[in-house]
């Protein structure tokens, strides 16, 4: 009797087992079978070759074209005084007049002095050819003329001192004088510059030494003007290396006919080196992981497979492919965070 149940006892432990082990395959059945059939739904782009600019950027400085300080060459008092702040002058402009009296005078009585002397010189000459008069007397006339020549030059050296006028075309900056004040030789007047044309001056880094080149094309943005880039191209390159930076200072010429920039403003600045084709996709689609970057790729059959990709050039909202696509693959753009190698998406718009 004891036999008999416990046999009993064992049939049913056996099929309690059994219809467990059933039951725990049917559910492990069910979950693969939903596993397979969930598909994410995500946002994918075509990986395609468009026209690339290579651009380098820096920081950099407005410069005039041409600038100098306006300085009085000698001392005295200042009798026309024609500064107007902020004015534009043209080139040979009279800008200020020191006190010139004796000056003029001194050049007056100069020239009654040499027109006698050469009135007496063609005399004697004439004397000398028929033997009328020593040669002595000729040479000596000579000098005399020579000496008040060189009398008049340094009087109208002078003179030319006491006239400041405009060296080139340009904007007068601040008056640092008055009318009559009285002047001192080295006394900065004000300052003159040219803005018809600005310089700008940036630094590149050494890397990319061998690829600038005179006439290259510049644009430059200031905070003063968001959105408004001011054109240009380079005009001229160092020949030496900042040796700290390990650097190169750049020149470019930037037209600026309505004078919106002005000497020392800060600009950003961006030199196109070069226009390739080349493939760009969304930022959004990159997925760092462990010092590199992956993308999904979309398969024939709307499975994801991931991929490792290097980048290149960064712009706003798109990255440069160097390697690991090509041309009409389509990668998963929104979505990624569901999703692994092997699962099975559907695109959206």
């Amino acid at each position: 009797m004891q036999k008999n149940s416990r046999l009993i006892w064992l049939m049913l432990v056996g099929m309690a087992a059994f219809i467990g082990y059933l039951i725990l395959q049917n559910q492990t059945i069910k979950k693969e079978s939903s596993a397979k059939s969930t598909v994410v739904q995500v946002k994918s782009q075509t990986a395609e070759l468009s026209n690339l600019k290579r651009q380098v950027q820096s920081l950099g400085t407005v410069l005039a074209s041409e600038s100098i300080q306006v300085v009085s060459n000698a001392s005295d008092y200042i009798t026309v005084l024609n500064i107007n702040e902020g004015q534009t002058v043209e080139k040979g402009a009279l800008l200020v007049q020191l006190h010139d009296v004796e000056e003029r005078a001194r050049v007056a009585e100069l020239t009654a002095q040499l027109t006698e002397q050469k009135r007496q010189l063609d005399r004697l000459k004439n004397l000398t050819r028929t033997q009328a008069s020593a040669q002595s007397l000729l040479d000596e006339q000579q000098a005399k003329v020579n000496t008040t020549l060189a009398q008049l030059d340094a009087v109208k050296a002078r003179l030319n001192d006491l006239t400041i006028k405009a060296p080139f075309s340009g904007v007068l900056g601040l008056r640092r004088v008055s009318q009559g004040a009285y002047v001192s030789a080295g006394t900065v007047l004000t300052t003159l510059d040219d803005l018809s044309q600005v310089r700008v001056e940036f630094s590149v880094a050494e890397q990319y030494l061998a690829q600038l080149k005179p006439g290259m094309q510049v644009s430059s943005d200031s905070v003063a003007y968001p959105g408004q880039p001011f054109e240009g191209q380079i005009k001229a390159i160092d020949t030496r290396l900042d040796p700290i930076s390990r650097s190169v200072r750049v020149h470019a010429m930037v037209p600026n006919p309505d004078q919106k920039l002005r000497p020392g403003m800060l600009l950003t600045v961006k030199v196109t080196l070069d226009q390739q084709p080349a493939i760009q996709i969304s930022e959004k689609a990159l997925v760092p992981l462990k010092n590199k970057q992956y993308v999904y790729v979309i398969q024939p059959d709307n499975t994801v497979v991931q991929t490792e990709v290097e980048i290149g050039q960064r712009l706003p909202g798109l990255v440069e492919i160097s390697q690991g696509l090509t041309p009409g693959q389509q990668v998963v753009v929104e979505g990624t965070q569901k999703l692994q190698t092997g699962t099975s998406v559907t695109v959206v718009e």
